[in-house]
């Protein structure tokens, strides 16, 4: 299972600058042939998806609304022998619909023996809004009835399209995407945004444009709205001198590595933490996956999802960058978890009052979970 994300199996190129844009092609200079990725377009621009439900219900018991811009179809062989899944060819249109919401009710579905849709970071996404999703299994008194019946009820985080972000459409259609590249790393304002990889080259020209219509974190809109330009990195030049041809030599591998320093430094609060992953579906010799840090205040954390080969070679792998905000509402809901949702222990192991923890709760959007009058009384007793 994936327990940090490493990208010592590829190659970084030096990264290209569009306004505070910073985009850092990911190589991938030997691959196999016996896993592809393809897309398949949605028309409507919202859809309902589901977190739970019974197979075959109309419509689930739990679900979030969200931008849903196309699907991931996943196709792979058994004996090493070249693969192109239907919809990698061209884009498959979904049907017309006078209806601009539908319902989708799992994120990833078989389509065959060995073909797969999913849609792409809602994997991660379903893991994160339902973290904890059933709520106490204690009749603890300070809960509210409600919750203690039916679990955390309807939760949301906000998300921002790819067009919302000023540079990003400008950097992507001026990016020069080379001959072996497999993927990419988006940063902002020089903050890492999102890891995009994908298993084969032909993969990435296909899915490079639709990397405008993804959904992002509301980090990477805030950071888009500075005035920021992001520099071209130091190619730490000044003290070379070039008299001969072998000079020549010396001076690429002092930029080369000059990049890779710089770079690396650039994406070390997205490499360093450690995550824990959850396997979703088995590909023959691929897992999917979804993953998350330890959602600690101290880091960056970030959820995603990714297909490992079983040698543990990284064929996909998207990233989606919380905020400080999402990271404090999930740790704090594994803290509860933890802790048997018992709000006494919960409040010791953060060095805090009880009434403290209930206020921290309110402030996070937890408010709801609790009896009223409790509430209350809690807020207005860390408020004298």
């Amino acid at each position: 299972m994936l327990n940090k994300i490493s990208l010592d199996q590829f190659e970084l190129a030096p990264s290209q600058v569009w306004g505070n844009v910073r985009l850092i092609p990911i190589i991938r200079k030997s691959y196999q042939e016996d896993l592809r990725l393809g897309i398949q377009q949605y028309d409507e621009d919202m859809t309902l998806v589901a977190l739970d439900g019974k197979p075959g219900a109309k419509f689930p018991s739990s679900m979030y609304c969200s931008y849903v811009p196309h699907g991931v179809v996943a196709r792979w062989s058994t004996d090493n022998t070249s693969v192109v899944p239907y919809g990698c060819e061209l884009e498959k249109a979904g049907k017309k619909s006078n209806s601009r919401i539908r319902v989708e009710h799992r994120m990833a579905k078989r389509e065959g023996d060995r073909q797969l849709r999913f849609l792409p970071l809602h994997l991660a996404m379903e893991g994160f809004l339902s973290l904890c999703f059933g709520g106490p299994d204690v009749a603890w008194s300070e809960y509210s009835s409600s919750v203690l019946r039916h679990g955390l009820g309807a939760r949301y985080e906000r998300s921002i399209r790819g067009r919302q972000t000023r540079d990003l459409e400008d950097a992507l259609r001026v990016f020069e995407i080379h001959e072996h590249q497999v993927g990419v790393v988006i940063l902002v304002a020089d903050a890492p945004a999102s890891i995009f990889i994908v298993p084969h080259p032909s993969d990435y020209r296909l899915m490079h444009k639709g990397l405008i219509e993804d959904f992002y974190g509301e980090l990477i809109f805030y950071n888009g709205q500075s005035l920021y330009d992001a520099p071209d990195l130091d190619l730490g030049l000044e003290d070379v001198k070039v008299n001969q041809l072998e000079d020549l030599d010396k001076l690429l591998n002092v930029a080369r590595n000059s990049y890779s320093k710089q770079q690396k430094d650039l994406l070390r609060g997205i490499l360093s933490p450690k995550v824990e992953s959850k396997l979703v579906n088995q590909l023959g010799p691929f897992t999917l996956q979804r993953f998350t840090t330890d959602l600690s205040n101290d880091q960056e954390n970030f959820i995603g999802e990714a297909l490992i080969r079983d040698d543990g070679q990284i064929e996909y792998l998207k990233t989606y960058q919380l905020s400080r905000s999402q990271a404090k509402r999930g740790f704090l809901l594994k803290s509860l978890a933890k802790n048997g949702w018992n709000l006494e222990d919960t409040a010791a192991s953060f060095g805090c009052s009880q009434n403290e923890l209930i206020k921290r709760m309110d402030n996070a959007g937890f408010g709801y979970f609790l009896k009223q009058h409790i509430l209350d009384a809690a807020i207005k007793k860390v408020s004298r």
